[in-house]
């Protein structure tokens, strides 16, 4: 009995330490748990929610997608169907074009072919019409016919010109120069034909030597230059500074032109100095008349002229004014120096010393017409195949002087090259009326 008692207590301690430090903790586990099921019952459905909201959604995003897609499609499809219509009527334009090119090619290949052969056609005329023309000019006398031709043309032309062609003896070697320099340069030129009158032929050219030298000095003095073209409103002053500077030194005469040129107006001081190296060959040209020279000077400047244009290298290195006159000079009189007058030699060795920039061969041929203008001419520059007789030459120089209502000094040379007729140069006008030049032309105007 005690046993079942003892046990009965022991039990119900047992019980009671269950119930009071067992229990508690187990149904507050219980409890939690129960919480935490329900928490994840609530989750459960919440998230069953949000899954049923998101396949909705996904089955709105699928369709949208969807009908996105079938928006996309055929609005590709429509451009598609746009950029095949572009691409046709770019290929059918295309194809058009290379069409029209093509046809135009082939009528420009056409063309060229039929402007070939008609050229080919002119050319082979022309080259058969040279040799006719070649052939019959060998013989001396139609060479000589070919001439009195040109002739006759030109005794035509002056029966039906009305007027003479304008022209200027005074103005020889002055076309370069403005109005004023011009007209300065003929004031001077007057006023030494007044006060050259009583002077005979070497007195002139001791006077041409000494005015040389004289441009010479100016052309080194660019501030005297200046003071001598600038100032003018004082020409009193001028003249008086000029016989300062060589009165007693030079001859009068020389003086003289200095301060005449001086008192005048001149465009450029440049001017001045080609209006006194004009007036220098005038001086020599005087020289050569009073001694009844002129017209072998004139003769012989067309000469060495000639001679220069047939040589450029040595017109080349006579027009180099970095090298000495001197020694310019001695180079031209190796050449020609005994077989020239005097006063061409003057001419010529001044003209060398006192050049600078123009050509030897320009300026020489201008000495050469400047002379026929002393002699109240004009200088005809004829080129012939064979030398003209006495007759033609004098029957030429009478027909340009109709033409051009002045005397006309007429100056041969001979070039076989142009074959037949002439070639005439009066001046700056060119006659071509030879052979060679009208077979150039012919071939120039054959059809391209």
């Amino acid at each position: 009995m005690d046993i079942l008692i003892g046990n009965f207590i022991g039990f119900a301690v047992i019980v009671f330490l269950f119930w009071k430090y067992v229990r508690p903790p187990l149904s507050r586990a219980v409890h939690n748990q129960k919480e935490t099921i329900a928490r994840q019952v609530i989750e459960s459905e919440e998230a069953k929610a949000r899954l049923a909201d998101a396949q909705a959604a996904h089955d709105r995003a699928l369709a949208e997608a969807k009908a996105e897609a079938a928006e996309l499609h055929e609005s590709a499809l429509k451009d598609a169907e746009g950029i095949r219509e572009d691409i046709k009527a770019q290929a059918d334009s295309e194809v058009r074009r290379i069409s029209e090119h093509g046809k135009s090619q082939v009528e420009l290949t056409r063309s060229n072919l039929v402007r070939q052969l008609r050229t080919d056609l002119g050319l082979t005329a022309i080259d058969g019409a040279d040799k006719l023309v070649r052939s019959h000019l060998s013989d001396e006398s139609n060479r000589s016919a070919s001439v009195d031709r040109v002739i006759a043309e030109l005794e035509a032309m002056a029966s039906s010109t009305q007027t003479a062609v304008p022209h200027s003896s005074e103005l020889i070697g002055l076309h370069h120069m403005r109005a004023g320099s011009r007209e300065a340069a003929r004031v001077v030129s007057h006023e030494f034909d007044s006060a050259s009158k009583d002077l005979d032929g070497p007195a002139l050219t001791a006077a041409a030597a000494e005015l040389t030298q004289v441009i010479i000095v100016l052309n080194a003095n660019p501030v005297l230059r200046k003071k001598l073209t600038e100032d003018e409103d004082n020409p009193a002053g001028k003249e008086q500074l000029v016989s300062t500077l060589f009165g007693g030194k030079v001859a009068p005469i020389v003086v003289d032109v200095v301060a005449s040129a001086a008192k005048q107006r001149w465009s450029t001081s440049t001017d001045f100095i080609a209006g006194l190296r004009r007036q220098n060959a005038l001086i020599v040209l005087t020289a050569a008349e009073r001694e009844g020279q002129i017209e072998q000077v004139e003769d012989e400047l067309f000469r060495v002229s000639r001679l220069l244009d047939a040589n450029p290298q040595l017109a080349s290195l006579l027009s180099d004014h970095t090298h000495p006159a001197d020694k310019r000079n001695g180079l031209l009189e190796k050449l020609i120096g005994g077989q020239v007058t005097e006063h061409t030699w003057y001419l010529l060795s001044h003209l060398i010393a006192l050049l600078h920039g123009q050509p030897v061969e320009v300026a020489v041929e201008q000495l050469a017409e400047l002379a026929a203008a002393r002699r109240g001419e004009s200088v005809a520059h004829v080129v012939s195949a064979a030398p003209l007789s006495d007759a033609q030459i004098e029957r030429l120089g009478t027909v340009l002087g109709s033409i051009y209502g002045r005397t006309i000094s007429v100056q041969t040379e001979v070039r076989p090259e142009i074959l037949g007729g002439l070639r005439i140069g009066v001046g700056e006008e060119i006659i071509d009326a030879d052979i060679a030049t009208r077979l150039a032309k012919a071939t120039e105007t054959l059809p391209r």
